[in-house]
């Protein structure tokens, strides 16, 4: 936990990431693809095993936020071929509830294995809204 002074005062701001770290135990990041498995678990075409090629197709990102908002993505009607949709469809659905996209589309088209930080950066502003 970071230490923040507030009025002379010190007081402890909590890490999300910390906590879901202790719970799964390992690092910040092991820990968080831990929950991406856990929470993607049993989605057909989804094997989550790292923050970059795992999350190519976009069908990982419609996976984690169809948990949470099943309404904004038909989840049985993706195919990983459609790579646009599917990531166009993810960030419209977590840019509705006010998650702004930090990944490209125009980039991640282009690419199979896009920046594992910039995916664990977005994947863990989902997990900060809807877990803590």
């Amino acid at each position: 936990m970071a230490a923040v002074s507030v009025c002379g005062v010190s007081v402890e701001r909590k890490d999300p990431l910390a906590a879901l770290a202790r719970e799964y135990g390992g690092s910040k990041r092991n820990a968080l693809l831990k929950w991406c498995q856990k929470k993607t678990e049993g989605y057909p075409n989804i094997d989550v095993t790292n923050f970059s090629s795992s999350w190519s197709d976009g069908l990982a990102f419609c996976a984690l936020l169809h948990t949470y908002l099943p309404a904004h993505i038909p989840y049985q009607e993706l195919i990983s071929q459609d790579k646009g949709r599917n990531l166009s469809l993810a960030f419209q659905a977590a840019e509705s509830i006010g998650i702004k996209p930090s990944l490209d589309i125009d980039e991640l088209m282009h690419t199979d294995r896009p920046d594992w930080q910039s995916v664990m950066q977005y994947v863990s502003q989902i997990y900060k809204y809807f877990e803590t």
